[in-house]
């Protein structure tokens, strides 16, 4: 499974009510063409347009007091931001 799951935040919802755009957390090692695909097949809808975007592993904290110290990264994270043809729906954003 490429998509992994829907982001329901107050951003999210703000770009769905003004552009019809969906956001989807995504592998990051998945394309744009691999979502759509995935996307098409999981939900039998028609996609216009997917854009991606991916953020980069932050530096959470150091630890010096072991025998060696060592930084701790975050994970590498993808988006996907779908927009679909006109009178397509997706119905876990409805509810």
């Amino acid at each position: 499974m490429l998509i992994q799951k829907p982001i329901l935040t107050e951003k999210g919802q703000l770009l769905y009510q003004k552009n019809k755009v969906y956001v989807f957390s995504v592998l990051p090692s998945a394309n744009k063409f691999q979502i759509k695909h995935e996307l098409e097949k999981m939900f039998e809808v028609k996609i216009k347009k997917v854009r991606t975007s991916r953020q980069k592993p932050v530096l959470r904290q150091n630890r010096y007091l072991q025998k060696s110290p060592t930084r701790i990264y975050t994970k590498l994270k993808k988006k996907a931001f779908v927009e679909l043809m006109p009178g397509q729906k997706l119905p876990i954003f409805e509810e």
